[in-house]
């Protein structure tokens, strides 16, 4: 997987198969951003210096966390608020601020990179083709579910039935941003984010500027 610039000067990527991951899909956008630096000032969005959420997930809070669950409960209770995620139907966790990152520093530095959300890696600060925002978007929104789902079982007796409706997420429990895609996509399709013939344009190959 391959990420450069369309036809349409839009960020997108090559293709896809059945055994990429999400670890190759960040690997591709830090490999894009090593040849194309963008200056964090010129950002539109600017989420970590607006008042715009930033998304938590499981991975990121299990890390900080150092995978205690104790801690991790601890850090949702403390750092973290819910929010309703209207484009996915579901509550999801966001840093509580009013504007700036908790954890970024007055020169843009951000203090958890290593361990920074899921979301945070995602993103580029430049317009991005609608299939590269549809993958971003589904893993993005399985990680966040996840960190819910979790929540809910570290506060919870469940019945086995429960977890295991609750493990359909591939990301629950997972210990890195390594999954395929392919499961992911299995996880939108159940959960009505994503439509077959959707699904089959996202493995679609095309032609990249050089």
């Amino acid at each position: 997987m391959k990420l450069l610039f369309d036809d349409e000067g839009k960020v997108n990527y090559d293709k896809i198969t059945k055994n990429t991951t999400v670890k190759d899909v960040l690997d591709a956008i830090d490999i894009f951003l090593s040849n194309n630096p963008l200056d964090c000032n010129e950002c539109e969005e600017s989420c970590c210096k607006k008042s715009w959420s930033v998304e938590m997930d499981n991975v990121c809070v299990n890390k900080l966390s150092k995978w205690d669950n104790e801690a991790a409960s601890n850090f949702v209770e403390e750092k973290l608020v819910k929010k309703r995620n209207y484009y996915r139907d579901f509550d999801q966790y966001v840093l509580d601020k009013k504007t700036d990152c908790n954890f970024i520093t007055e020169t843009n530095l951000c203090t958890i990179y290593e361990e920074r959300p899921v979301i945070c890696r995602l993103y580029i600060c430049s317009a991005r083709s609608y299939r590269y925002n549809v993958i971003r978007e589904l893993i993005g929104s399985t990680y966040l579910k996840a960190l819910v789902l979790e929540e809910k079982m570290r506060k919870n007796d469940f019945p086995e039935k429960t977890i295991d409706k609750y493990k359909r997420n591939p990301a629950v429990f997972a210990k890195e941003y390594n999954i395929l895609l392919e499961e992911i996509f299995d996880y939108a399709e159940d959960e009505g984010w994503l439509y077959s013939d959707e699904r089959d344009e996202l493995y679609e190959e095309i032609s990249l500027n050089l």
